[in-house]
């Protein structure tokens, strides 16, 4: 049920457990789970090494006190 998507709080319920924790206790992924989150951290590790700075918008113009970086 955790791999189709039912929550957490909602799997505590139906098996009667008094905390999350014990709930977790059970939960293990699926290997296609495992595979996806390899897949993943491979992709991410693949990127760009360096993730471009703040980009001030509209670019800075004189007489402006405020601007807007993203």
């Amino acid at each position: 049920m955790a791999d189709a998507g039912v929550p957490l709080h909602v799997l505590r319920k139906i098996a009667g457990h008094g905390s999350l924790t014990t709930t977790q206790r059970y939960l293990h992924p699926d290997r296609r789970s495992i595979e996806l989150a390899g897949e993943v951290l491979s992709a991410h590790l693949s990127g760009p090494r360096e993730a471009p700075g703040p980009e001030v918008v509209p670019p800075e113009s004189p007489g402006r006190h405020l601007r807007l970086v993203r």
